[in-house]
């Protein structure tokens, strides 16, 4: 049985025992908690009353109750604060909670753009989720949506792959755990840390990825802690370190420990130092030499000599004599060359000793020494074979320091608009728009970098943005986008120099060109629908006719009161606004309520998209088909399309 067969079955029979011991006590729920004199001992969860609810349940998501106050500026019921838009409550499941976790970093119904760092209190529901015995259900999640890539950002599995690995860590040990359910529990919770450990080299696929994985390990584990136990590195979180390395080849090992030196405050070094990675000789693994020496340098920060040099008297003298295959591949080893190359980079003053290192051994950005990142030469050489992320990322850079010239724009921008190369990097529309309008800009948000854009540049981005469309995965589902036109539209939008109407309009235009079911609709104080020609209009085209349309006051309850009064069928609703709703006669989520009930789509959502603002509040949480997203990202897209397939 693997580890996570049996997290699954110990799970399944601690939450029967719980189920029963809150039968015992005549209460809805009991959780386990740890005592302060050491072991769990089981107490009775404390339930907020949940009111009186008359709408019908349909999977989380709520049909409305159609005799009440509608109006914006009224309560609809007893949760409801200003800006908030209430409803009637019913949880969301727990593995829409997950996902929701794993994919924006939250559980509830609001993406925040302002919150860039996730801490221990953000994982309060998945602590529930475990403490209840679904920790498999988590594991699994993760599993399948890191490998799947559906996950925008990493932080948040990275700090779940965490929770499931440390949590209570220093509790599973000692005294304490004579009861039936205690002793359950920690055999629960060891199964969890062992499947949890064995996901590592599927989740953590680069060094950013492990370090920030085990920054997040000290956090959980410090939080968890028994006080008198200890937060330290047990055997088998030393061995999943270990074999992190132990697994990978030579010239993986030697690009990770150069291109990924260190992040986030973490080194090689740093974990080396507290898992004390050892390495088991086998005269059948023919590169245990260079692993070995990749295991040293990491260490100490040096290379040994090759064994080949060695005479023959200090080679018996060897604990464990090397095989012919073996010294011949240390000897001729392309992953110690890169390691010997970038050690002699330190002291490298010679911009073309560079240059022909980079053509020899394939090295990229991160292997320069800051002090030859100016240089035009170096940055010629690194443009042969840049991936499209890394090429589109660094053009500001190379136009202010002159490395775009007349002699190689052309190739650049055939770079850009090379219709394989941007199929294969998987880039978004929305990431190229961002990098274009920062691009024309001429200037960065920080620091002093300035430069003057490159027209065959720009135009080559526009061409990239419309060949890009292909990457976007259509969900089938059918939308309606309404577009807020007031004139605080044509502000930036948080987290980039782009417009909320530009951000806007051309979400528009990637859902017309790749979805078979859109419609559009402009709204203020009143509602218009859009001729929208998305196979005709340019992006400049499409957004001077949106500058051209005026209304009042915000009212993102219009969308569905049209659709309702027009009997449009629509899967999903997708509000872009500049700010919070606050005009009108019912609320956003309300109409949505009606329209579900009209209709008879139960599960139509609505996502609402606020991009200049992170002070807002339209969804109701407990509903699985609403969601707000305050500011926005260019990973937006990406978390639409989850939503709407009904995935979180």
């Amino acid at each position: 049985m693997s580890n996570h067969e049996k997290l699954a079955l110990v799970g399944k029979q601690l939450r029967k025992l719980l189920a029963k011991e809150a039968a015992s006590r005549g209460v809805e729920k009991v959780v386990l908690s740890f005592s302060e004199l050491g072991g769990f001992e089981v107490t009775v969860e404390t339930l907020k009353p949940s009111g009186t609810e008359k709408a019908v349940d349909v999977a989380g998501l709520l049909v409305a109750d159609v005799t009440r106050d509608r109006s914006q500026k009224t309560k609809v019921n007893k949760k409801q604060t200003k800006n908030n838009a209430g409803g009637y409550v019913f949880k969301v499941s727990d593995e829409t909670r997950v996902r929701r976790f794993l994919i924006m970093g939250t559980t509830g119904g609001t993406f925040y753009l302002s919150e860039k760092e996730l801490t221990v209190e953000n994982l309060v529901d998945l602590m529930k989720i475990i403490d209840q015995g679904n920790a498999s259900m988590i594991l699994q999640e993760i599993k399948e949506i890191s490998l799947a890539g559906r996950n925008p950002k990493q932080e948040p599995v990275m700090l779940a792959l965490a929770l499931c690995a440390r949590y209570r860590t220093g509790q599973v040990k000692g005294e304490g755990y004579d009861s039936e359910p205690a002793k359950l529990y920690v055999e629960y919770l060891k199964a969890m840390h062992a499947t949890a450990l064995e996901l590592i080299p599927q989740v953590c696929r680069i060094p950013t990825h492990l370090f920030m994985f085990v920054d997040y390990c000290e956090k959980v584990a410090k939080h968890s802690a028994n006080p008198k136990g200890s937060t330290g590195w047990g055997r088998a979180y030393r061995a999943a370190i270990r074999d992190w390395y132990a697994t990978k080849s030579p010239r993986q090992i030697a690009m990770a420990i150069t291109k990924y030196k260190q992040r986030g405050g973490w080194s090689h070094r740093d974990l080396f130092r507290l898992a004390h990675p050892t390495l088991k000789y086998s005269a059948d693994d023919d590169h245990y030499l260079e692993r070995e020496q990749l295991f040293h340098y990491i260490a100490k920060g040096e290379l040994k000599p090759r064994k080949r040099t060695y005479a023959q008297a200090e080679l018996e003298q060897l604990e464990q004599k090397p095989t012919e295959k073996q010294m011949e591949k240390e000897q001729e080893s392309w992953a110690l060359e890169l390691i010997e190359t970038y050690k002699s980079f330190a002291n490298c003053t010679d911009e073309y000793d560079v240059v022909a290192a980079i053509h020899k051994l394939g090295m990229v950005r991160e292997h320069i020494p800051p002090e030859l990142l100016n240089s035009v030469p170096i940055w010629k050489a690194l443009l042969n074979g840049m991936p499209m992320n890394a090429l589109i990322r660094n053009l500001a850079k190379m136009t202010a320091i002159n490395v775009i010239d007349s002699d190689n724009v052309k190739s650049i921008c055939e770079q850009l608009t090379n219709a394989e190369a941007i199929y294969g990097s998987r880039i978004h529309p929305m990431q190229i728009l961002v990098a274009h309008e920062q691009y024309n800009r001429g200037k960065g948000d920080k620091g002093k970098l300035a430069w003057e854009p490159n027209q065959k540049i720009v135009t080559a981005l526009e061409k990239a943005f419309h060949i890009s469309f292909k990457n976007v995965v259509p969900t089938g589902k059918r939308y309606c986008f309404a577009f807020d036109v007031s004139g605080s539209m044509t502000q930036e939008v948080l987290g980039t120099t782009i417009s909320a109407r530009t951000a806007s309009v051309a979400m528009g235009m990637i859902g017309m060109k790749t979805e078979e079911h859109v419609e559009t609709v402009a709204f203020c104080d009143s509602l218009v629908e859009i001729p929208w020609e998305a196979n005709e209009w340019t992006l400049k085209q499409a957004t001077n006719y949106f500058d051209k349309l005026r209304f009042g006051a915000t009212d993102c309850s219009l969308p569905m009161v049209w659709a309702k009064k027009c009997k449009k069928q629509f899967d999903c609703f997708v509000v872009f606004t500049d700010n919070e709703t606050y005009y009108g006669k019912i609320h956003p989520h309300e109409a949505l309520l009606e329209y579900r009930r009209a209709s008879g789509i139960h599960d139509a959502k609505l996502a609402v998209l606020g991009m200049c603002s992170n002070s807002f509040s339209i969804a109701d949480p407990d509903d699985a088909g609403m969601m707000d997203f305050q500011g926005f990202d260019p990973c937006f897209p990406q978390m639409l399309s989850e939503f709407a397939m009904g995935r979180f």
